[in-house]
């Protein structure tokens, strides 16, 4: 046993290096955070902050060993890095907000990502529930590259009829 842990806490950061673990053998976070604008360590910074909020409360100092680099980190790196990733989220938020607000984003064009976000929930919940996947991870991803390619083309092609 660790010097000045007790063995609720040793259980507790187990648990939190778990989810960290199964987090990242999922196909799809992998696709998801490829195409994100966030880095791995970023997200994985985040993760953490966000289970040891919910499971270490004060445990600050132990934030930093949860990262699955073996590399030592300092408890300073880890919070660059976990401001990092809260500026980057931000900007991924506000985007989509700009985006609406200035009448780029409208709600028919919304539909293929709320929809996509339906699927990709239903299919986590799907993967918790039984020990078999029950969607072609490749097709899901297929699917997801579409819509954002869509999207993008759909916008381009309306200022292309603009502009003639």
């Amino acid at each position: 046993m660790d010097a000045g842990y007790g063995s609720r806490d040793l259980n507790t950061l187990d648990v939190i290096r778990k989810t960290i673990k199964n987090t990242f053998q999922d196909k799809i976070l992998e696709i998801l955070l490829k195409n994100s604008n966030m880095t791995r360590k970023q997200f994985e910074t985040f993760l953490i902050d966000s289970l040891s909020t919910d499971f270490l409360k004060s445990k600050s100092k132990e934030r930093p060993k949860l990262r699955t680099d073996k590399e030592l980190l300092t408890r300073g790196s880890f919070d660059r890095t976990l401001a990092q990733a809260r500026r980057n989220i931000t900007k991924a938020l506000s985007t989509i907000l700009l985006l609406g607000y200035s009448g780029l984003l409208e709600n028919p064009q919304l539909e293929p990502f709320i929809e996509a976000g339906e699927r990709l929930r239903a299919h986590n919940e799907l993967l918790r529930d039984s020990s078999k996947d029950g969607v072609d991870v490749d097709i899901l991803s297929e699917e997801l590259r579409e819509i954002v390619t869509s999207f993008i083309k759909r916008r381009s092609v309306k200022t292309e009829e603009k502009s003639n």
